[in-house]
């Protein structure tokens, strides 16, 4: 019989947000990813795990991680640390979320993606590659290892993904909101591919974030917002990307020991 309490993989977490809900969002998110990238996932076999570090956090939220002053270049290297140390555990891997700040078909001018790419992957890369050298772990496989940090890019924001689960949404803002918010919550239901071409869509809504990790957790329809195959599809499939991850999935529906 598999033991639930048993972990397979780890997952650290990590979000750009700074609300007191922004990791229980990201990960309740993260989960019904996963379990869609490899169906039968376990995720109580999954140790999530949030960015602890205060000074890391520091980084992480807001625009800290893509400053270039001097003040700031302490608490980068510490989540780029961080980063790299949990790449390196056995199975181990990361999530990093960054909100695109543009409707879905304006992608390719994310600043927000631009500046991860210029400014935060090239030193994990140097670091990461850093470290398996010294443990001898072959050239060749240096690339693989770097697939393990993938990226979480919602367009325009994390509220595109949350405000799908427009049933939730209905019920919440009837029974604690505006009670107006139905129609529009009704359209988007039809045509979930428009959410992601809203500019901010926390302003749409009177639920703004108020409500986040519950819409998140609360029978997210994960099927149908990957089928619209707009930002939360892409996301899933750049976790496709990373074979080593698919691998560790499997491994949790597994009767073998891990």
């Amino acid at each position: 019989m598999v033991n639930g309490r048993s972990k397979v993989l780890s997952v650290m977490v990590l979000t750009e947000d700074s609300g007191s809900d922004a990791y229980m969002t990201v990960r309740a998110l993260a989960k019904e990813m996963l379990k869609l990238l490899v169906p039968g996932t376990q995720t109580d076999r999954i140790g999530f795990t949030p960015l602890e570090d205060a000074s890391a956090q520091r980084a992480m939220h807001g625009n800290t991680w893509k400053s270039t002053a001097s003040a700031d270049v302490h608490v980068i290297r510490l989540l780029i640390r961080t980063i790299v140390n949990e790449m390196l555990k056995p199975n181990g891997f990361v999530l990093y979320h960054i909100d695109g700040d543009r409707s879905w078909a304006e992608q390719s001018s994310s600043e927000n993606v631009r500046k991860f790419r210029e400014r935060m992957l090239p030193p994990i890369q140097a670091a990461l590659r850093q470290e398996l050298t010294k443990r001898h772990v072959p050239e060749n496989l240096h690339a693989e290892h770097m697939k393990r940090l993938r990226l979480l890019v919602p367009f325009y924001s994390i509220e595109a993904w949350l405000y799908q689960n427009t049933r939730e949404a209905i019920r919440l803002c009837a029974e604690e909101g505006c009670k107006r918010c139905r129609p529009k919550l009704e359209q988007w239901m039809q045509s979930r591919a428009s959410l992601d071409e809203v500019p901010q869509p926390k302003e749409e809504l009177c639920l703004r974030d108020k409500y986040n990790a519950q819409l998140a957790s609360t029978s997210f329809p994960a099927r149908e917002v990957e089928a619209a195959g707009a930002s939360f599809a892409h996301a899933v499939e750049g976790l496709l990307d990373c074979d080593e991850l698919t691998s560790a999935l499997e491994r949790t529906y597994s009767s073998s020991p891990p």
